[in-house]
């Protein structure tokens, strides 16, 4: 999976893009991943995990910002800024899928694809929700 390619060591030194949303947003670790062929950015929510104590690839876990459920018919916020990331780096999230019913969704981003240009644009939503 392209977005596993895990090196020990990661997350010793953050990345300096990083300080810019780390007051907004939190890491989980991809412990374990599931291969769903032809779609390598599509996940499980049980694949991750918050306890930084393992080895595996850091992601920068977006639910807060981007969870919604897709059998409403409502559009909330969260939807919104999930549609306009998705929109704008295509290619560049990891949709999670929410165990067990699987109705929700939400957006990861791996550690190592967090730019510049993503983090303004995740600071700018953040603005905007507040």
């Amino acid at each position: 999976m392209i977005d596993d390619d895990y090196l020990p060591g990661e997350g010793d030194i953050m990345p300096a893009v990083w300080w810019r949303v780390a007051d907004h947003v939190g890491l989980v670790i991809r412990w374990r991943g599931g291969e769903i062929p032809g779609h390598p950015l599509i996940a499980f929510a049980d694949e991750f995990t918050s306890t930084l104590t393992i080895d595996g690839p850091l992601y920068v876990n977006l639910r807060h910002w981007t969870a919604w459920d897709t059998t409403s018919p409502h559009h909330p916020r969260t939807r919104h800024t999930f549609q306009a990331l998705t929109d704008t780096f295509p290619g560049m999230f990891s949709t999670v899928i929410a165990t067990g019913g699987g109705r929700e969704v939400w957006l990861v981003l791996r550690l190592t694809r967090l730019t510049d240009r993503i983090a303004t644009a995740l600071l700018d939503h953040h603005r905007r929700a507040l």
